[in-house]
């Protein structure tokens, strides 16, 4: 994949520090993503170029983090020369709607990761919304559960998956709307995901919707606890999901003329399905699974 000479692309520095210093208001691009995000990007880019990766699988790939790396590309593409911060914002038991409410607000210039649209068209007058990175019907999720969990792993048939009791966070409206439309016996609905996490630990709740993984066994380690999905089922989650640039940025045009056309680039090279099929997030090994919906 061939760049131009790229913009200069600094370490992150926290909102808090954006502030102070007054990058918001000159002509600098700050990329806004949780601090768990940038420490696993950190570890994920380990010295490389992001402009010139064409390979987004390894160690600490995510969805998250490749997004934070496509973003870069799709604005270099799209014939960007700003200079671009990585602005981190801290982890909170409201992180996502902090997140679209500090790029609303002209504290950044733009998320480093998608939204869905049924958020942003609440927004709609404060930010440029992009062309969808995950299309309708894209977005696939299994259903996790702890590795002790026997009642839940051995669970086979949507009747026998309904009589488990589910968490969701209150404010993921599409893993709501899932999660409701699957008709759960029991669903409990909280505030975050490591609250979601805890009531699994603690036998509160059996089940919980996350990207698959690009682990072997497709488990993932959440502060220590293994979370395993249910073998052989899926889920879709209705909605398609986009980067967006606040119009507060004195910038706004041109970064959102650079994001859209690169994005329209890296879609024609392959490049978006590559990289969330490298990450585990289009997953190769659940392709053929049951999908419940």
């Amino acid at each position: 994949m061939h760049f131009q000479k790229t913009a200069k692309i600094t370490f992150a520095i926290s909102l808090a520090a954006l502030s102070m210093t007054g990058f918001a208001e000159d002509k600098t691009i700050t990329i806004l993503t949780q601090q768990d995000v940038f420490n696993d990007y950190q570890k994920f880019i380990d010295g490389r170029d992001p402009l010139t990766l064409t390979q987004y699988g390894g160690p600490n790939s995510r969805r998250d983090v490749i997004e934070l790396v496509l973003v870069q590309q799709a604005l270099k593409l799209g014939g960007n020369n700003y200079p671009i911060k990585i602005v981190k914002v801290d982890n909170t038991s409201d992180s996502y709607s902090r997140f679209i409410k500090e790029i609303t607000s002209g504290s950044a210039t733009m998320g480093g990761n998608s939204a869905w649209l049924v958020d942003l068209k609440q927004i709609a007058d404060k930010v440029y919304i992009s062309e969808p990175v995950i299309r309708q019907g894209e977005f696939e999720a299994g259903l996790y559960t702890t590795a002790d969990n026997a009642d839940a792993r051995l669970s086979k048939t949507l009747p026998q998956i309904q009589k488990l009791t589910a968490v969701v966070a209150e404010s993921w409206k599409p893993d709501v709307a899932t999660l409701e439309s699957l008709k759960f016996t029991s669903l409990l609905k909280t505030q975050s995901w490591d609250s979601m996490v805890g009531m699994l630990a603690k036998k509160r709740a059996d089940v919980l919707l996350a990207p698959f993984q690009p682990t072997p066994d497709l488990s993932m380690d959440v502060n220590g606890k293994k979370l395993v999905p249910i073998l052989n089922v899926k889920v879709g989650l209705q909605g398609s999901r986009h980067f967006f640039v606040s119009k507060a940025s004195p910038i706004e045009s041109d970064v959102f003329k650079s994001l859209n056309s690169g994005l329209g680039k890296l879609r024609e090279q392959g490049s978006i399905e590559k990289a969330y099929r490298d990450s585990g997030f289009f997953n190769n090994a659940t392709r053929n699974w049951n999908r419940l919906n």
